[in-house]
């Protein structure tokens, strides 16, 4: 009995080469009684058994660390089932602990500095403020007496020192002793003098920036200084969360459910980002591989079902549905992939197991022949196949496939590599005696 669901190739159809196929010789006389000269076509055999495939994961993951760090400790062994955020391997993370609390205080003193900013001086800051420019204007006028009486004295030391001078080069009443003593005087009021200068100069920007410091707590912070603070509370908020992911990165989760297949890393031993460690497969659903020929590839849709058969399961069909048909043909062959997707609650199927698929609905024994070979008499549809050299009418059964074809259900009369006529002519009748060309 044929199976329901049986997937068919299509049927190939072969011109033959223009060959005779009568029973004559090759004398004169057999020449000479050739019959009547048809074009024939042989049909090819179809295909009842389905397409062959291989069973993969549905879900292969190779899980990497995104850190570099030693590992502490693999949690699972090859074989054991996991759940979606299970922990698998747990790197060192004291380091990305002690980065993280670093990170929290650096954002909480920006914080506090920030809204200290934004609530502006405290009337307690206004009056210390305040003290200090009293007391700066205080020490710019003791500043300011200082230069009045550091000049007057240099004035002084300068009218002596000219007196000096003056007796000095114009008699003898002066001696060298007396101008050197009245020079160094004068010395030391210039420099008495310039140093009260400075000093005063000092007082004054002191001055300065203690009103300025009272005016801004006063006015309080400029729109500026609020950017600013915010953009470094907003730059030490992103180091924190890169700090936090790390800590958190430092535990590798799993990133589905499934089952480990493949462990490569032991405690102890550094793992690097990208490298994998582990590999995790989801065997609840599972799909078959196909390589599908060209002359197949247009009765495949996305979307149907079909029926697997596995030879390790016997006795037990599992219903499939195809999800995806490539548009392009594998490179090295004119075959094009194909997946079908395959429930696996029960376990059953294991990846590398080989897979039978076949289309759910699809006639079993179908033959392509072109529509021209189609006689139609009396109502009934009739090929005129080709038995040693003699024409011979067989009714058969068609059914539309496109506009040149149609399909021939294989019964008694009609087989596969059967030589049919392809465009017969009315000379052509049961009996009539023809040639190939």
């Amino acid at each position: 009995m044929k199976h329901p669901y049986t997937f068919i190739k299509p049927a190939v159809i072969t011109l033959v080469a223009a060959v005779a196929v009568s029973g004559c010789s090759g004398s004169p006389e057999a020449g000479a009684a050739a019959g009547v000269p048809v074009q024939v076509v042989r049909v090819g055999g179809a295909v009842s058994g389905g397409l062959s495939g291989k069973i993969i994961p549905e879900q292969e993951v190779k899980i990497v660390s995104k850190l570099s760090g030693k590992v502490a400790a693999v949690l699972v062994e090859e074989g054991a089932r996991v759940s979606k955020g299970d922990v698998l391997i747990q790197l060192e993370s004291d380091d990305f602990a002690q980065q993280v609390k670093q990170a929290e205080s650096a954002v909480a003193a920006a914080r506090a500095k920030l809204d200290d900013v934004r609530a502006g001086a405290r009337p307690e800051e206004i009056k210390a403020l305040e003290s200090s420019v009293t007391a700066a204007q205080g020490a710019y006028e003791q500043a300011t007496a200082a230069v009045e009486q550091a000049k007057a004295g240099l004035e002084l030391a300068t009218s002596s020192y000219n007196r000096l001078k003056n007796k000095y080069d114009s008699s003898s009443s002066v001696t060298e002793e007396d101008l050197d003593k009245g020079t160094l005087e004068y010395e030391k009021a210039k420099a008495g003098y310039e140093q009260a200068l400075a000093a005063q100069k000092g007082a004054a920007g002191q001055l300065e920036a203690a009103k300025a410091k009272l005016e801004q707590a006063r006015s309080g912070a400029t729109e500026n200084t609020i950017k600013a603070l915010e953009a470094e509370v907003n730059r030490l908020n992103a180091a924190l969360e890169l700090a936090t992911s790390n800590l958190t990165n430092a535990a590798i989760t799993a990133p589905a459910d499934g089952v480990i297949v493949k462990k490569s890393i032991s405690p102890g031993e550094m793992a690097q980002p990208g490298s994998p460690i582990l590999t995790l497969v989801n065997m609840d659903s599972v799909m078959v591989e196909l390589s599908v020929a060209d002359n197949q590839i247009s009765q495949i849709k996305t979307g149907s079902a079909v029926s697997v058969k596995v030879h390790n399961v016997p006795d037990q069909t599992f219903a499939g549905t195809v999800v995806f048909v490539s548009p392009v043909s594998n490179p090295n062959s004119n075959t094009f992939p194909v997946k079908v997707k395959v429930d696996n609650k029960d376990g059953l199927l294991f990846a590398g197991m080989v897979a039978e698929v076949s289309l759910d609905g699809a006639q079993d024994g179908r033959l392509e022949l072109p529509k021209s070979a189609v006689v139609q008499k009396d109502g009934k549809e009739f090929v005129f196949t080709v038995d040693n050299g003699t024409a011979r009418l067989v009714e058969v059964t068609t059914e539309p496939k496109n506009e040149n074809w149609v399909y021939v259900q294989a019964n008694g009369k009609v087989k596969s590599n059967d030589p049919i006529v392809a465009n017969p002519s009315d000379q052509l009748a049961e009996g009539t005696k023809v040639t190939a060309r």
